[in-house]
């Protein structure tokens, strides 16, 4: 099972366990707080650009799509 730890470099949550449960351990970490001094390998990171990107006339963005796409083969 994998359980967030306080990374003693960032002093932000990092991860610890096996590494089956990224995604949800990610999920549970308020935004702001993850750690990123080492990945999260099978996580979707969010980044300002795709979580702020719109398109005009309700279309879907690329970047959205791709995101989407991916986060399916997650589950």
């Amino acid at each position: 099972m994998c359980y967030r730890v306080e990374c003693k470099q960032c002093k932000e949550y990092s991860r610890g366990g096996c590494g089956e449960h990224l995604a949800t351990l990610y999920a549970s970490i308020d935004k702001g707080k993850h750690c990123m001094c080492k990945s999260w390998p099978g996580v979707v990171v969010p980044t300002e650009e795709t979580a702020t990107e719109q398109t005009p006339s309700g279309g879907v963005s690329t970047s959205a799509t791709t995101t989407t796409g991916i986060s399916r083969f997650l589950h």
